[in-house]
């Protein structure tokens, strides 16, 4: 059974109307086009693309969703910082490169999300109200994945599924 917050992310993803598909256009008129699904923010079309530049532009397409409702970092103030001096944020998204090089597997061709919870992999707490600070920022986060990111997410891989059936792969 989903609760209210699951079917509010999973209500987030849906458009209505038509399907929508991103396209990419040579100078010769080849063109290349593909379902754009309904959770991407942006629509990676270009056109005037140097056909011999074509199998590049495809490889370059990204599909992409930033999950932004946590604002607060992980870390503590001294802890975590950047160059810059500020405190590095949570940061949660989906990415998928449906023509991404098979031979680079960090390039995903299907949609994987991506979870950063801070710079480091340590955060010294000094005493046990530090301790007690973290748990409650690490349950926030959780909290968040589990109740947002995880239906989305879902949702977003059972759409994926449906609208990229193989041969091998006949619908259920």
């Amino acid at each position: 059974m989903s609760s209210a917050g699951d079917e509010a992310a999973v209500a987030a993803l849906r458009t209505t109307g038509r399907p929508r598909t991103w396209r990419v256009m040579a100078t010769n008129g080849v063109t290349v086009s593909w379902y754009l699904p309904p959770w991407a923010y942006e629509d990676p079309s270009r056109s005037e693309v140097d056909p011999h530049h074509l199998p590049v532009a495809l490889v370059d397409v990204e599909l992409f969703r930033y999950f932004e409702d946590v604002v607060d970092p992980l870390v503590g103030p001294g802890d975590g910082l950047d160059g810059d001096g500020f405190v590095l944020a949570y940061f949660c998204a989906v990415t998928c490169r449906p023509f991404a090089d098979r031979e680079v597997p960090d390039a995903p061709v299907h949609p994987v999300l991506t979870v950063q919870v801070g710079s480091g992999d340590e955060t010294v707490c000094h005493d046990p109200a530090e301790l007690a600070a973290l748990i409650a920022r690490l349950r926030t986060h959780t909290d968040y994945l589990d109740q947002h990111v995880h239906p989305a997410f879902t949702a977003i891989h059972d759409d994926w599924e449906v609208h990229h059936r193989t041969v091998a792969k006949p619908p259920p």
